[in-house]
């Protein structure tokens, strides 16, 4: 009764452990009515009755009904506890005063006597009489005794058989000896006798980022490795082909576009019992995606148990990380790319910290993507056993992530922001990022690349080496940079 999913629900149908659906009851329910069947017998009888609604200071609200499977009469509201049909809305309204009627009915047992064993029932009817509640009628059909002798039970088609103790010794339901009744009773034996055919999800485990948290090595490791995975069953699907890391960073593309065919491709690729994708983009972008392609994406999914896998930092740690990231990456201003901002400005950003509230964001990326469940785990702990074992991998032999993206040094970084703030060109502000890389031999993939586009698409002769004063800071460790700019600038 205070099941926040029921409560949500349009019905609640509430049944007894010995009912067996003979077939689909949901057409026989009304949307926003109470329901069930009238008692079998008259428990209790009714001149018990007329004593508790005097106790209990309440008075019939309608007549006196026929029993189901005898010749006598009950109250109207007296109804078969073995199955409750109640619109959702009602639950949290029957719930109090349900509770407090069993209580009380446990205080008259002078009049119930072996009654009492249907406390919840009658407790049931008390509560529909206190709160006006004219429960509608169900056919005997949707709550069948098989329990009973049948001549008093007569003859019908279940489509709910209430059993009771009548099983064999194997589980199979006893014959009632009326010949509707056995022939459901012997079709759910046939069914019952069946094996089971219980069709599992295959799993999807989604490793949403953060970025700045170790992403890159591991999906260096799982494309390296993806031998070993579909050894055990776990399918890496082939990465994007356009990006420097081995990630599936098309799924961003595809959230953007609306098109989710390339997605759709790569879940499609095997059948192993686990598909890993992975891409710090889905939480980076993730406030950034359609509508659409995020419906489309948990269309898509809908097929899979999806766990999505969340990795953080402290917050200080992390935003001192993604903002060298962030002010290395090519210029795009909707994103904060390239920025000039000091840590302080950048911490302050809005999208910014929605990324550093996890617990806000593992709830919008199981909303976003339709995720079952969201691991998160801290970088500081040992998130990659969590992670190979989301995946249900075994490793034959430690595993270890090599680092491939080192973050900065700050005298470096305040370099870039530098840079950053300069009324550059893209081009010149490219050669001057890769004069950086060039003069320190950073291990920062942004950087190195700023280095190859420069060289690649000969654009050193950007570079002013007049403007060094405004880039390098006067200590020893730019010996040699004004030097080393004149020199690229000549090329």
């Amino acid at each position: 009764m205070r099941s926040a999913l029921l409560r949500d629900a349009d019905l609640a149908v509430l049944c007894d452990c010995d009912t067996l659906f003979v077939a689909d009851p949901r057409p026989y329910f009304a949307k926003n009515l109470v329901a069930a069947a009238v008692v079998d017998r008259p428990n209790p009888p009714i001149e018990l009755w007329d004593i508790m609604l005097r106790r209990a200071g309440l008075t019939r609200r309608r007549p006196d009904i026929a029993v189901a499977s005898d010749a006598a009469t009950t109250i109207f509201e007296n109804r078969n506890g073995g199955l409750y049909v109640l619109p959702g809305t009602l639950l949290g309204e029957l719930d109090e005063p349900w509770r407090k009627w069993a209580q009380w009915l446990e205080a008259q047992g002078d009049v119930l006597g072996d009654y009492v064993f249907h406390i919840d029932q009658i407790a049931f009817a008390l509560t529909c009489l206190e709160l006006r509640i004219e429960p509608e009628l169900l056919p005997k059909a949707l709550n069948f005794p098989t329990h009973l002798p049948a001549a008093d039970i007569g003859d019908g088609a279940p489509i709910i058989l209430h059993y009771h103790r009548q099983v064999d010794d194997s589980g199979m339901l006893q014959p009632l000896g009326q010949p509707t009744v056995d022939r459901a009773v012997a079709f759910v034996n046939e069914s019952l006798a069946k094996p089971a055919m219980i069709r599992r999800k295959r799993r999807l485990l989604l490793h949403v980022g953060l970025p700045k948290t170790g992403t890159s090595a591991l999906q260096r490791w799982c494309y390296a490795n993806s031998g070993r995975f579909l050894e055990q069953s776990i399918r890496y699907p082939t990465p994007s082909a356009d990006t420097e890391m081995p990630k599936h960073q098309f799924i961003v593309s595809d959230l953007m576009t609306g098109d989710l065919s390339r997605t759709a491709r790569a879940v499609a690729e095997g059948g192993e019992e686990c598909t890993v994708l992975t891409t710090e983009g889905l939480t980076n972008h993730l406030y950034d995606f359609r509508p659409i392609g995020l419906e489309k994406i948990r269309d898509l999914f809908e097929a899979f148990h999806l766990t999505a896998f969340l990795v953080h930092r402290k917050p200080e740690d992390w935003l001192r990380s993604y903002h060298k990231q962030c002010a290395i990456n090519p210029r795009i201003a909707e994103y904060c790319y390239g920025t000039g901002l000091d840590l302080h400005g950048f911490g302050e950003l809005p999208r910014v910290r929605k990324l550093m509230n996890v617990p806000n964001l593992g709830q919008d990326c199981a909303a976003a993507f339709g995720a079952q469940e969201v691991v998160t785990a801290d970088y500081g702990s040992d998130w990659l056993a969590r992670f190979l074992g989301l995946c249900g991998y075994t490793p034959t032999e430690k595993v270890e992530l090599e680092v491939t993206n080192e973050s900065l040094p700050d005298w470096l970084f305040e370099a870039v922001l530098r840079i950053n703030r300069q009324p550059f060109s893209d081009h010149a502000r490219i050669a001057w990022l890769g004069s950086l890389q060039r003069f320190a031999s950073s291990r920062h993939i942004g950087l190195r690349k700023h280095e190859a586009t420069a060289h690649s698409c000969d654009l050193w002769r950007e570079l002013d080496p007049k403007l060094v004063d405004r880039i390098a800071s006067p200590d020893a460790r730019w010996a040699g940079y004004q030097e080393l700019l004149s020199e690229l600038s000549r090329r």
